[in-house]
């Protein structure tokens, strides 16, 4: 008899108890079975933690078990180290700065690498030094991974995340692009290769013209990879040097929506949002984008380089104008 006939036996020959207990029990095992029918994580993964020891702080040491607040590790290269392929597991990191060396590479599938802020307010920082690395970049098809509350710069020709591909699944939330007391780098999120279900929400990305930060060209770009069936909801952009989102190489089924984008001063069509002439099925929606009060734009802010009915654009913003359907400046 497999386990699930076991289980069901049991239930039948439990039937009509009214022990919570005895209920709970069943539950719990007849869900852990569906859960392991579906290749979903049985129980709970892992939990390490990391204290860079910025600020004062007494630093962890990578030859601590990592398993308390009070025995962290020192580096989150060393914390993903311990993790498991696929099994979910979570990295808590407080006080980072420049404790790694980067770029910090996720290299197992299903880890969750939260920064955790300070009680002033203050996210934990990497700083992608030189122009040799970013803060993060994902292994060859690396995938479920989540990023989470970090203030992060890179060098000047890279991102602060990059992507190489097949880092499908992949969460990005809750972070600052172009750092406030160091350079931000050329990028804030980059794509390379393909990339499906990938999501980008709640972040924030400063510029270099802007009175902090640094990014120096785009806040999420693709240059000459492919995204596929993803969302970038509930991002501000803060005068982003040469456009907020770029969608160039080939992309499909992509939604922007809900995006706010302070434009720089350099007036140039798809400076808010550009998709290029290989991108299919994008829904773009109340995004808002302007210059600020003084200053009105004399080029399109959305730019859809598609053209025909590739794309679906929907109630964007620019300035005080509504834009019901795709821009294509003559």
């Amino acid at each position: 008899m497999g386990m699930g006939n076991t289980i069901k036996a049991i239930w039948v020959l439990l039937q009509g108890t009214t022990n919570p207990d005895v209920v709970a029990l069943y539950n719990n095992l007849y869900q852990r079975l569906e859960g392991a029918r579906m290749d979903a994580r049985q129980g709970k993964g892992a939990v390490y933690f990391v204290n860079g020891g910025a600020d004062g702080v007494t630093a962890g040491l990578d030859t601590n078990n990592g398993l308390t607040p009070a025995t962290p590790f020192l580096t989150i290269a060393h914390a993903i180290s311990q993790c498991t392929d696929r099994n979910d597991d979570f990295i808590y990191c407080w006080n980072t700065y420049n404790q790694d060396t980067y770029p910090i590479t996720l290299s197992l599938s299903k880890v969750h690498v939260i920064g955790i802020a300070s009680p002033n307010g203050q996210i934990p920082a990497l700083e992608g030094q030189g122009d040799n690395a970013a803060a993060f970049t994902f292994g060859i098809g690396v995938e479920g991974c989540e990023i989470a509350g970090f203030n992060m710069s890179a060098g000047a020709t890279h991102a602060c995340i990059e992507f190489v591909g097949g880092n499908n699944q992949t969460w990005i939330h809750n972070c600052t692009f172009g750092h406030y007391w160091f350079g931000g780098g050329q990028d804030g999120i980059r794509f390379a290769a393909s990339n499906v279900g990938v999501i980008i929400e709640d972040n924030w990305f400063y510029g270099e013209k802007g009175p902090v930060g640094k990014l120096t060209r785009y806040g999420v770009c693709n240059l000459t990879g492919s995204v596929y069936q993803s969302t970038m909801r509930n991002n501000t952009f803060i005068m982003v040097n040469d456009g907020a989102i770029w969608m160039g190489g080939t992309n499909g089924e992509v939604d922007i929506v809900h995006n706010l984008i302070a434009l720089g001063q350099d007036d140039q069509a798809g400076r808010a949002i550009l998709l290029g002439p290989a991108c299919t099925g994008f829904l773009v929606a109340q995004n808002e984008a302007g210059y600020g009060p003084t200053a009105f734009m004399t080029f399109a802010p959305y730019h859809d380089m598609a053209g025909g009915v590739a794309n679906h654009w929907m109630s964007n913003q620019a300035q005080d104008q509504w834009v019901f359907a795709e821009e294509v400046p003559s």
